[in-house]
C-alpha cells in the first residue's frame, strides 16, 4: 500500500473515532479532540511506517546474502546428517564391559579392543586384561582373544590375517560370528597404524571369504546376505575395485540366454559364487549359480575375470 493511501485511511479512522465521542456527550471538544487525536495517530504511524521500511531493507539485505551463499555438501554422511562428529572411540567401556559376566557383552568387547591399536597405552592395557579369556569357556570367546591378542601384540600369526604386497595387512573383526561369514567391514593395519579400509553396503551384510592373488596385490572378497553371494577384488595398493562380478555374470547371460532380468529393489539376486581360485596374478575363477525369475530358471557356470583386462569369460556347466 502507498504512504498516501495509508494517510487518507488514517484520517478516515480519525474521523469515526471523532464521531463517535462527539455522539457519547463530548460534542464542545470536538475540535481539540479532534487536532490531538490526529496529531498522535499520525506520530504513531510515521513511526510503524519507518521501522517497517527498515525491517524490510534488513530483511532483504539478509536474505539476498544468504542466497548468495549457497551451501556446498559434496557427500552426505550419517554423522553430517546428526549435526555432531562421530563418538570417540573409548576403550574403557568395552574394558569394563570384560567383567560384565554376560558372553554377548564380552564377545563384543574382545573383538572391539582391537581398535585400541593406536593407543600405545590402552593397546598394552587391552592385551592385559584379555589374557584370561584364552581359556574362556566359550570357543568363540576364546578364538577372538588368540585374534585380538595376535593384532595388539603385533605378532600376526594369524590365518585371518592378509599381508599385502604394500605392506599392509587386512583383515576383518568377528572372524565367523555367524553361519554366513564376518562382520562386513575390512580393517587395514598400514605403516603400523590401524583404520577401517572399506565397509560393502546392504545387502552385503558378512564376508564370507578374503583371498589374495599370488602376488599379493589383489584381493578377492566374497561378501553375502542370507540370500545372495557377491564377488568384488580389490586392488588395495591403487585404491582400485573390479565391479560386482556374480550380477555382472547373471546379467550377460541372461543377456545372451534372453531371460527375464528383474531387478529387485534390494539388490538380492539370489545367486551364489563358490571354489574361488586365482589362475595367476591378475584372474579369478570361480563357480557360480544364477538365479532368474524368482529363481524359477537356475545357470550354473563357470566365470573367469581378467581384473587388469576387465574381461569377462563364463562357460555353461552341467
Amino acid at each position: 500500500m502507498r504512504r498516501e493511501e495509508l494517510f487518507r485511511e488514517i484520517g478516515q479512522i480519525d474521523e469515526a473515532l471523532i464521531e463517535a465521542a462527539e455522539h457519547s456527550g463530548v460534542r464542545g471538544r470536538g475540535r481539540s479532540l479532534r487536532d490531538r487525536f490526529s496529531k498522535k495517530w499520525i506520530a504513531v504511524v510515521a513511526c510503524l511506517i519507518v521501522y517497517s521500511s527498515t525491517a524490510t531493507a534488513l530483511l532483504a539485505t539478509e536474505y539476498k546474502k544468504n542466497k548468495a551463499e549457497e551451501p556446498y555438501i559434496r557427500y552426505l554422511t550419517a554423522e553430517d546428517m546428526e549435526l555432531a562428529p562421530p563418538a570417540k572411540y573409548e576403550a574403557d567401556k568395552f574394558l569394563q564391559a570384560l567383567a560384565s559376566g554376560n558372553d554377548e557383552y564380552v564377545y563384543i568387547a574382545v573383538n572391539r579392543l582391537v581398535e585400541s591399536f593406536n593407543d600405545p597405552q590402552a593397546r598394552e592395557e587391552a592385551l592385559e586384561k584379555l589374557q584370561p579369556f584364552l581359556r574362556d569357556d566359550s570357543p568363540r570367546i576364546a578364538e577372538s582373544a588368540a585374534f585380538a591378542i595376535d593384532v595388539l601384540s603385533k605378532s600376526y600369526r594369524s590365518p585371518y590375517l592378509h599381508k599385502m604386497a604394500d605392506g599392509s595387512i587386512i583383515f576383518a573383526l568377528f572372524n565367523n560370528y555367524s553361519d554366513y561369514g564376518t562382520q562386513n567391514v575390512l580393517w587395514r593395519i598400514k605403516d603400523d597404524v590401524l583404520e577401517p579400509y572399506f565397509s560393502f553396503a546392504a545387502p552385503s551384510m558378512y564376508i564370507k571369504e578374503l583371498l589374495p592373488s599370488p602376488d599379493r596385490k589383489l584381493l578377492a572378497v566374497v561378501t553375502r546376505s542370507n540370500k545372495s553371494e557377491y564377488v568384488q577384488i580389490m586392488n588395495v595398493e591403487e585404491g582400485m575395485n573390479s565391479p560386482e562380478l556374480v550380477e555382472s555374470a547373471r546379467i550377460k547371460v541372461g543377456t545372451q540366454q534372453k531371460l527375464k532380468l528383474w531387478a529387485r529393489a534390494d539388490h538380492e539376486n539370489y545367486s551364489y559364487a563358490d571354489h574361488l581360485v586365482w589362475r595367476d596374478n591378475g584372474t579369478l575363477a570361480f563357480e557360480a549359480s544364477l538365479a532368474y525369475q524368482d529363481t524359477e530358471v537356475i545357470e550354473n557356470v563357470a566365470v573367469t575375470y581378467r581384473f587388469r583386462d576387465k574381461v569377462m569369460d563364463i562357460q555353461q556347466m552341467k
